[in-house]
Order: structure tokens, then C-alpha cells, then sequence
């Protein structure tokens, strides 16, 4: 496992320079229909990162590879790309990139690479979690009324009010609720014990899996149920308190 950690690692640090040297002024957006958006920066910073992986022999699930016929309790990679990817495009400073490995449905490890400050979360099952070289455990918050809570919402996700509304229910008895615009980075912070708790409902798998690898590692808990479509859970990540 530390051998494929470092895989992870130097794939992850391999796209985040590409994004820097070559996609920082302009992402090159291809399509910003809708709530989504596509760039150029993505593709080609998942090409390079597939084939830093492709040594491993390992299959790859990526957002934006093909989605068929995948079963993702097998051993995987997980990748996303450029997890806030409208926030680069804006040049605001929060993006990432996510590689996870996975089994059986649990995570094995994860590497979240910040893209603007290039510092890189890693977690490791069994081991432990870090930020670059240092150590890193979750909070030990236990009540909501003191927690902070990270979440957003995704791109497909319903934006209609009877499906919001219960939503805005659940969140309102924490102290405070942050949305930083990616996945990865809002439960790093977890991992980090910056944060407490993460939710998000219609978030796909390679959104949170590194960070959900992080949580687990930092001695955090979490559950996925099954959303709306294809690869697609609601997820909950904790320090294990909440």
C-alpha cells in the first residue's frame, strides 16, 4: 500500500503541475451549460494523471473517462481531475485534485493535492493521515450546536425547492455551515479537524472518495447511501462524535 500511496502521490503531483504551468489564466472552458461546466484543463490533467497511474495495472473510474460497466467494488482508482473546477476557472483558490484507491466498497488510501498552495493530503487505512509531512486527526467536537459543517451542491443536483428545503432543515441546528466549492478540499478539512462534518446529497464517488480515504484515515467515520443516478451517494463524513 505505501508503494501505491506514492503512485498516488506522484500522479497527483504531476497534474497539479500541469494545471499550474499550463490551465492557471485560462482553464480553456469548453461547455458552461446549466449548473455544470467543462474545461480542457480537466482532460488533460486527467491524461497525464491515467497515465502516471497506468504502471499499477489498476483500473481507473474518472469523471471524465467511461462511466460503463464499471463495478466499483473491485480494486480501483478513483480520480478526479480538478475537483472545483469553476473555482479555478475564477482563479479563486480552492481546487484539487483526488486519487483514491479502493476495495470492496472502503477506502485503502487517498491523496488530495491543492492545486494553488500545492500542500497534499494523504491518508493511508490502518496508518494514519497527513498534510505534507505532518500528522493530521480529526476534531473532537461532539455536539452539533459547536460544529461546522462543510456541504454544497452538486452540479445535477435538484435545485428544487421541496428538495432543498428539508435539506436547509437538517443543517440548521450546527454553529456554522462553510461551502468551498469542492469535495475534496471541504472534507480534507475534516480530516484535518478544521472541520467537522461533511454532507452533501448527489455527489459522485470520485468527488469524495481521496477525502473520504482522509477522513477514515484522521480517525473519522462515514456513510454513503445510494442517490439519484449512476455512482452518484449521499454522503456523510464525521470525526466520529457527530
Amino acid at each position: 500500500m505505501k508503494d501505491l500511496l506514492s503512485n498516488a502521490l506522484c500522479a497527483a503531483a504531476i497534474g497539479a503541475n500541469l494545471l499550474r504551468t499550463e490551465f492557471l489564466d485560462d482553464a480553456k472552458i469548453a461547455d458552461s451549460s446549466g449548473k455544470d461546466i467543462k474545461t480542457l484543463a480537466d482532460v488533460a490533467a486527467q491524461e497525464r494523471i491515467l497515465s502516471a497511474l497506468s504502471s499499477t495495472g489498476i483500473p481507473v473510474l474518472a469523471e471524465e473517462g467511461d462511466h460503463q460497466a464499471t463495478n466499483i467494488n473491485d480494486l480501483m482508482w478513483f480520480v478526479d481531475p480538478l475537483d472545483g473546477t469553476l473555482n479555478f476557472s475564477r482563479g479563486f483558490p480552492i481546487a484539487a485534485i483526488s486519487i483514491a484507491l479502493w476495495e470492496k466498497g472502503a477506502p485503502l488510501l487517498g491523496v488530495v493535492h491543492d492545486i494553488f498552495s500545492d500542500q497534499v493530503y494523504s491518508g493511508l487505512n490502518g496508518s494514519g493521515a497527513w498534510l505534507d509531512d505532518r500528522k493530521i486527526k480529526v476534531s473532537a467536537v461532539d455536539t452539533k450546536g459547536q460544529a461546522v459543517l462543510a456541504t454544497g451542491f452538486p452540479s445535477g443536483r435538484n435545485y428544487a425547492t421541496d428538495s432543498l428545503l428539508p435539506f436547509v432543515h437538517a443543517v440548521q441546528s450546527y454553529k456554522k455551515i462553510r461551502m468551498l466549492g469542492s469535495a475534496a478540499m471541504m472534507l480534507a478539512q475534516v480530516a484535518a479537524g478544521r472541520f467537522d462534518v461533511y454532507e452533501e446529497q448527489d455527489i459522485y464517488i470520485w468527488d469524495v472518495a481521496a477525502g473520504l480515504a482522509l477522513v477514515q484515515a484522521a480517525g473519522g467515520t462515514f456513510s454513503m447511501t445510494p442517490g439519484s443516478g449512476s455512482y452518484k451517494y449521499h454522503v456523510r463524513a464525521t470525526n466520529g462524535h457527530l
